[in-house]
């Protein structure tokens, strides 16, 4: 009799460890699970974290299953499992799975998490900075939302994805590494003050905040995950595996696959904002609200904005010498007068310490505005109550097809186009650098009498012309330009070609009300080009940008070749004609020794 119960009892535990082990491997394959190991898809059998020290198990990184049954073993027989991974605890309870350790209190994160309680989340685009090759497409951050009628949001956790990058790294190398792998990364939390300031104080770059309709428990739940990998390292990819796509899988825990679903290479974050903006949550909006926090340079122009002329010519006066304070012109302005210009240049003195331009000058004028401010009455006059920006959801889509019609001496021709991304100096100005141009992997081909030809391949176009939007200061904004790719230039002739790296350096202008700029560049060109039988050649180059009407905007450009004597010169113009966010429809001109028309229809996705 002992020995058949001792039989029974030993088919009832094997039976029930078979039955544990086969929900443990359902729950292995849960899309939650597989989101808090960070496995990459489709096959799940690698995690994008590197280090082993985030995974209980020694097959963690590559095994799900392994990692969940290391974990179940785990809680069972350390209490303080709990700590270091909260939101796995809180998940596997929710699926019905009980362990024998009792909840164990953390004090670290209860500190970090409850003390001052997080109570929504908000995801934070800071728009693009020329300065720096890995924030040219802006940047992405989340913010955990603690503050309250007695806590500025200044306060809140700022939540950053970012490469670990050495002090003084070449920018070469830091490129390289960056497209090709060649950095750690991992997330890091900051009070968001600290980031606020370096952004829209330090670097000048707007701000867009959205937050999310998230219930307490999903806020709480995203948390506690971040608590888990703070610590965890990445491998760092500029083009996908960066900040918009492991911030985006963050919120993609409580929502599903909603913001990195597509088969794309390639990850910028003003499409997660466009896919966060479409996003549901229990059948409602997921945006709850966005808010707009504008840098610096930004404020500053408002301000002069509300200067009348007379008080614009009185400030310039001002700004080039302090001592206009006490001439007649000024003392004898009302006192809303004075209290304009005295603000709008204390606006520009902190925009000109950030830059550090003309610092001895800089101290005295503000020295001079005080003196003179306290003998007005207290109170700002200027007020600014709404910006024109408009957020990053509404801006064009960043890659590009297009078909095109060219006509090059009486020959017609039928086009493609591809463009990875991301925007030209026509394109609509919202959520970028107005005057700008940043494009990657654009191509063009054509057919002509049934032969195809390669028109354009440019691999990298930047270009940034960094206007003074207040010419007295004059400040030394440099405008540039770089591109490399190939050329067919069939203004020269038929089967001319231009494989090449080019840059350019200048200055640039604005006009008509800060709506046209004119710009300037001296060209150096290195290759295989057409128009010489040298490897180099350089030239002159005077354009304009300039929006015609609404969203209508022009381009027109003569450069002129200085090495040859035969002079060579190209004219070119285009004019930009949106439809919607999707569609515009471009016309261009191009003359060198033959004359180029192209009508071209592009349309944008992401």
């Amino acid at each position: 009799m002992k020995i058949y119960s001792f039989i029974i009892f030993i088919f009832f535990i094997a039976s029930f460890n078979l039955q544990a082990s086969a929900t443990l491997k359902q729950l292995a394959q849960h899309p939650t699970w597989l989101s808090l190991g960070h496995y990459k898809k489709p096959a799940f059998n690698e995690s994008y974290i590197t280090n082993t020290s985030f995974f209980i198990s020694s097959r963690g990184a590559t095994s799900p299953f392994e990692e969940l049954k290391a974990t179940v073993q785990n809680f069972n027989k350390d209490p303080l499992t709990q700590c270091k991974y909260p939101a796995r605890y809180t998940w596997l309870q929710k699926q019905g799975l009980t362990f024998t350790q009792p909840k164990t209190s953390c004090i670290e994160l209860e500190q970090w998490r409850d003390v001052q309680p997080i109570h929504s989340i908000s995801l934070i685009f800071a728009s693009g900075y020329m300065s720096n090759p890995a924030s040219l497409y802006g940047h992405l951050l989340l913010k955990l939302n603690r503050s309250s009628a007695k806590n500025n949001k200044l306060l809140d956790y700022s939540i950053n994805y970012g490469a670990h990058v050495p002090d003084n790294e070449n920018g070469l190398v830091y490129i390289t590494k960056g497209l090709f792998g060649g950095y750690k990364a991992g997330f890091s939390d900051q009070l968001f003050y600290r980031h606020q300031h370096n952004y829209g104080e330090i670097e000048l770059r707007d701000l867009w905040e959205y937050k999310l309709a998230l219930k307490n428990d999903d806020t709480k739940f995203i948390a506690n995950h971040l608590w888990e990998i703070l610590g965890a390292q990445f491998d760092y990819y500029f083009a996908d595996e960066n900040c918009a796509f492991h911030i985006a899988q963050l919120i993609e825990l409580v929502i599903g696959e909603q913001l990195t679903n597509n088969s794309s290479p390639w990850m910028i974050p003003t499409t997660v904002f466009s896919k966060l903006n479409q996003a549901t949550y229990n059948n409602k909006k997921l945006v709850q609200e966005v808010r707009f926090t504008p840098s610096r340079s930004t404020v500053f122009i408002e301000y002069m904005k509300k200067l009348t002329s007379k008080e614009s010519t009185i400030a310039e006066q001002i700004y080039k010498t302090p001592e206009f304070l006490e001439q007649d012109d000024f003392i004898s302005l009302n006192i809303k007068s004075k209290k304009r210009i005295i603000e709008t240049l204390f606006e520009l003195a902190q925009l000109q310490q950030i830059k550090k331009h003309n610092i001895d000058h800089i101290k005295s004028l503000k020295k001079a505005l005080i003196k003179t401010r306290l003998t007005l009455p207290i109170g700002n006059e200027v007020h600014v109550s709404s910006y024109t920006q408009q957020a990053p959801h509404k801006g064009q889509k960043p890659s590009n097809m297009s078909v095109s019609s060219t006509q090059v001496n009486k020959q017609h021709n039928f086009g493609l186009g591809f463009r990875l991304s991301y925007f030209d100096s026509l394109a609509s100005d919202v959520a970028r650098i107005a005057f700008s141009n940043l494009e990657m992997v654009d191509t063009e081909v054509s057919i002509l009498n049934s032969n195809l030809y390669l028109d354009k391949l440019h691999l990298l176009d930047l270009e940034s012309f960094s206007p003074a939007y207040v010419k007295w200061p004059k400040e030394n904004n440099l405008s540039w330009k770089i591109n490399a790719g190939f050329e067919r230039q069939n203004t020269l002739c038929q089967s001319c070609t231009n494989t090449f790296v080019m840059g350019g350096i200048g200055k640039s202008y604005l006009t008509n009300n800060n709506k046209t700029l004119i710009f300037t560049l001296a060209n150096g060109y290195i290759g295989d080009l057409a128009a010489t039988d040298n490897i180099y050649d350089a030239s002159l180059e005077l354009g304009l940008i300039t929006t015609l009407y609404s969203d209508i905007k022009l381009r027109a450009s003569h450069e002129q070749f200085i090495l040859e004597n035969n002079e060579k010169s190209s004219t070119q113009a285009e004019i930009s004609i949106p439809i919607n966010q999707n569609f515009d429809i471009r016309v261009s001109y191009k003359h060198s020794n033959l004359t180029n028309w192209k009508l071209k229809l592009n349309y944008y996705w992401q």
